[in-house]
């Protein structure tokens, strides 16, 4: 017997004709399924890796800068 969920999940796929919806669903699914045979940073290089672990620590709003120094950051590029 199935689940509610399982079969909800299964009827809706079988009623959509979306090619781009299918090809999405397949391929979140195959990621979800690979159980720790890979990782979103494997195809990263060490260099990309440490980058990323380095902004992770970052603290929020660490690159930002404030409206007034960015109109004027843009000011050339403006027409009046």
């Amino acid at each position: 017997m199935q689940s509610d969920l399982k079969q909800d999940l299964i009827d809706k796929i079988s009623a959509t004709n979306d090619e781009n919806l299918l090809l999405l669903l397949k391929a979140d699914y195959e990621y979800f399924v690979r159980e720790g045979e890979m990782d979103v940073t494997d195809a990263l290089s060490e260099e990309d890796k440490t980058e990323l672990i380095s902004m992770v620590g970052e603290p929020f709003g660490f690159d930002t800068i404030s409206q007034q120094e960015f109109d004027e950051a843009i000011r050339q590029w403006r027409t009046k």
